[in-house]
């Protein structure tokens, strides 16, 4: 061929390799913009999931999950010398919890079990008496919380008696920290559970050692050891975690 043509060649074969360059760039940068926009949505995609999930929480935290619902608050409260009952007295099933407002295994249990057994009292199906004690005694917040909740059951009302009852559970320290929950904390559960006045004020400042007095002699009475220890139908429960506990108490109430 002459130089000319060879040339001609040349300039023709670099002008294919650079279409095909072109061509390849543009695939590739197409290819790029369906990988970003990908990438893209599948992060939407996470962030529109994860604000499910939040909101999902909160309404688990506020109105599902371990909230009564209104239907649960119809059921009857009552209360004791020292403890509370929630439900209709004929009730054919009765659960009697002995707890400590320290107790972890106490806080677990009532997560599990308080929507369920609150909702079947409102229905009679069961009856339940929540009975604090002081078994950690070397924990402050124990005790603490105890003496306020026996401020509100004798100077208040059952019901903020029960809300208060939640609101200690609610807000339970952990056991390292038990020390770090302070009266004005408590004395503010107090108030948002509706128990808040002057007799219940003036009872919190000292404690009371009639009410502790006496259920010292309850749990020595009836051998509380443990917490939570639940009886059913006068029957203590044995069971191997709180899930195992608190499905033994459901299966009791649906049986009922």
């Amino acid at each position: 061929a002459s130089p000319t043509r060879r040339e001609g060649w040349t300039m023709s074969k670099q002008g294919r390799d650079e279409n095909r360059s072109q061509k390849a760039a543009a695939v590739r940068a197409a290819e790029e913009r369906k990988e970003r926009n990908r990438r893209v949505a599948l992060v939407v995609g996470i962030v529109v999931l994860l604000g499910a999930i939040v909101a999902g929480g909160a309404w688990y935290g506020g109105g599902g999950g371990n909230t009564p619902t209104a239907a649960a608050a119809e059921a009857p409260v009552s209360a004791g010398a020292t403890s509370l009952t929630v439900g209709k007295p004929d009730a054919p099933v009765k659960v009697v919890i002995y707890e400590d407002f320290q107790c972890p295994y106490c806080r677990e249990l009532e997560n599990s079990t308080r929507t369920f057994l609150r909702e079947n009292a409102a229905k009679g199906k069961v009856v339940v008496e929540y009975q604090p004690i002081n078994l950690l005694s070397s924990m402050p917040y124990s005790a603490k919380a105890l003496n306020a909740w026996a401020a509100v059951l004798e100077n208040a009302s059952p019901k903020a008696a029960l809300e208060l009852h939640d609101l200690l559970y609610d807000h339970q320290p952990y056991e390292q920290d038990s020390a770090s929950v302070t009266d004005s904390q408590i004395a503010g559960w107090v108030k948002d559970a509706g128990g808040d006045n002057a007799a219940v004020r003036a009872a919190m400042e000292t404690q009371d050692s009639a009410f502790f007095s006496a259920v010292g002699h309850l749990m020595n009475a009836r051998g509380i050891q443990g917490t939570p220890t639940v009886m059913v139908d006068g029957k203590q429960l044995s069971a191997s975690s709180m899930s195992d506990l608190a499905e033994q108490i459901e299966t009791a109430v649906d049986n009922g």
